[in-house]
């Protein structure tokens, strides 16, 4: 049995400075540690894949990378922004490969950017091209042992020449070619809000809906729309991928907040569910 869990940006960083990690990170990655000791102990496969957050959307912005050059060969200007967004993805991937080595996880790092090249942007990128080096790459660590740790990525683009692929895509394909069994955001906040708590100041805008059948529900659900930058799509992001990945997949989804004692029960592959948190699922 396989879990893939994405560490939010929001959950490892702080998004409101730039290169800033979050003062959650290294509770987090214990957790992230005591949920890998109990699924090798039942025999079960742990995939992590993180955002870029403040190591990666500022930058983003900034230099307009999402769109890319549209040209064969980038400006120096674009030469800037892509290698300088590369050095702070490494920087951050590098730190949580080496806490949870500290923690004694046998992690080893994929950067997509040597796996893949997207076409005409990340999210019309089909499949098979994720399959070819990335999928197969992943595999290869799970069947020696080891945890793979993916992240968000600035990659190559064959019609843009530069683009950003999310970690969401990037978890959604990986539901498509391998026996993932539940796949977990985890963020700042516990879930999805039945209406935007930022936006209207009522009493339900502060509940979780707990539960989401994405076949009927999800039309109807408000998310909240952040002031910082975000070239992913933020909350909104989270919720087309986890219903892509729930109706393409049959993989439940669910998003919980970092620290709190859903994200070990859903690492865990409990079945405790409570209205701290939110579950996609088809039924």
């Amino acid at each position: 049995m396989i879990v893939a869990v994405k560490l939010g940006g929001a959950a490892i960083t702080n998004k409101k400075n730039v290169c800033e990690y979050g003062q959650s990170l290294n509770n987090l990655l214990d957790q992230v540690e005591q949920a890998y000791r109990v699924l090798q102990a039942q025999g079960h496969q742990l995939i992590l894949i993180h955002g870029a957050g403040s190591f990666g959307h500022p930058q983003a912005k900034q230099y307009q990378l999402k769109a890319g050059w549209e040209t064969s060969l980038p400006d120096d200007n674009y030469r800037k922004g892509f290698s300088h967004i590369r050095a702070c993805l490494q920087q951050l991937n590098t730190t949580i490969i080496t806490k949870l080595e500290e923690r004694d996880v046998p992690v080893l790092a994929i950067t997509p950017i040597d796996y893949i090249t997207t076409w005409d942007g990340a999210e019309e990128t089909p499949t098979e091209r994720f399959s070819q080096g990335l999928v197969t790459r992943t595999k290869q660590y799970l069947d020696l042992g080891f945890v793979p740790v993916l992240h968000g990525d600035a990659v190559l683009d064959e019609m843009r020449g530069c683009t950003i692929l999310s970690g969401d895509v990037i978890l959604y394909h990986l539901s498509k070619c391998l026996p993932i069994a539940r796949c977990i955001f985890v963020t700042d906040v516990d879930g999805i809000y039945k209406a935007d708590p930022k936006l209207k100041q009522e009493p339900e805008s502060f509940e979780i809906v707990p539960r989401i059948q994405v076949t009927k529900e999800l039309q109807n659900i408000e998310t909240a729309q952040l002031a910082v930058a975000d070239v992913t799509g933020g909350m909104q992001g989270k919720i087309k991928w986890a219903k892509k990945i729930v109706l393409d997949c049959r993989t439940d989804v669910v998003i919980c907040r970092a620290g709190t004692k859903e994200v070990i029960t859903m690492m865990t592959m409990q079945d405790t569910f409570t209205n701290k948190m939110t579950l996609f699922t088809l039924f």
